[in-house]
């Protein structure tokens, strides 16, 4: 599920809209939309499914990524690069799982603090 979990949150960024908002429009529980968002659901219900499909005006053919299925599909080089780099690094793992579930004010927040660090360490070089 691992393309559904890629799309979902590629349809949710693109029309801006929160877990919650996600749930509400589909008729879904905030939980189930949670764990889709952060990968944890091995294998939703079809019904939960076609909600998300309805919500996001696409087919379940393209939620699920149906399109090729020998290789991961990203939506340009550079999400290609981070989820590589994620998918190497435990840490990171753990640090994008994390701001999957943080409101988009605190998803702001941390990128915030994280541009920070990254202007200081590059100011010390």
């Amino acid at each position: 599920m691992e393309n559904l979990t890629l799309t979902f949150n590629f349809y949710k960024k693109k029309l801006k809209l929160t877990n919650e908002k996600i749930a509400e429009l589909a008729n879904v529980p905030v939980q189930t939309i949670e764990r889709i968002s952060c990968g944890r659901t091995a294998n939703p219900k079809l019904k939960t499914l076609k909600a998300l499909a309805a919500v996001f005006d696409c087919s379940l053919d393209d939620l699920m990524n149906m399109r090729d299925t020998t290789k991961p599909y990203y939506f340009d080089e550079t999400t290609a690069n981070i989820a590589q780099a994620i998918q190497n690094d435990e840490t990171l793992k753990a640090l994008f799982s994390a701001m999957l579930s943080l409101t988009n004010e605190n998803q702001q927040a941390v990128t915030g603090l994280a541009e920070r660090l990254k202007n200081m360490q590059e100011s010390n070089i």
